[in-house]
């Protein structure tokens, strides 16, 4: 059984889009302020993204958890009184919220803290396209030589990143294997 002095961890929140100023902030702090007896990891859980914008293929990082941060933190002593300092520290952070639980900070449980870090692995060395298709939704194909055709989603396969998509052409339906950044919503349907 853990004791409360025990490093656990407990969530952030933040104002929204400041999650990497926080955490940069935080770990700078962490280090300048000698906090790392209280403070030994901030975890801000992203994804690799990409999409495509003005004609060319971009990565981005997609945060899995908006406007929160995870901190793995000792905030009570031996007895469970909520250590002034670290507490503190957290909250007056520009851009914190506060912690999940105020001044009762509510460790996050095993299993909880578990699933967020497989996500994390998981989206490690993938990158994802940003926007999602349905099959039957039709779609305007804006790159290489079917550049201009419009045609529906056949098939869909986001672990790579494809659309198969019927297109008409020369007066017959053809399957054509395109990226998902090859292609854009068609909203004249």
């Amino acid at each position: 059984m853990s004791s409360p002095s025990d490093f656990r961890w407990y969530t952030l929140q933040t104002l929204s889009n400041n999650e990497s100023k926080v955490k940069r902030l935080l770990d700078k702090a962490i280090k300048d302020e000698e906090m790392g007896d209280f403070v030994a990891e901030i975890l801000m859980p992203v994804k690799t993204v990409k999409d495509f914008r003005n004609g060319k293929k971009r990565e981005s990082e997609m945060k899995l958890y908006p406007s929160y941060l995870f901190v793995r933190a000792r905030l009570f002593d031996d007895e469970g009184t909520l250590l002034e300092a670290p507490w503190s520290f957290l909250r007056k952070t520009d851009g914190v919220i506060g912690l999940i639980g105020g001044q009762n900070p509510v460790a996050l449980k095993a299993e909880e803290i578990n699933t967020i870090l497989q996500q994390v692995a998981d989206a490690a060395d993938k990158v994802v396209p940003k926007i999602s298709f349905n099959i039957g939704e039709r779609v305007k194909i804006t790159d290489g030589p079917f550049a201009n055709l419009a045609g529906n989603i056949d098939k869909i396969d986001a672990d790579r990143g494809k659309l198969e998509v019927s297109v008409d052409i020369f007066g017959r339906s053809t399957p054509v294997e395109l990226e998902f950044w090859q292609v854009e919503r068609d909203d004249r349907e």
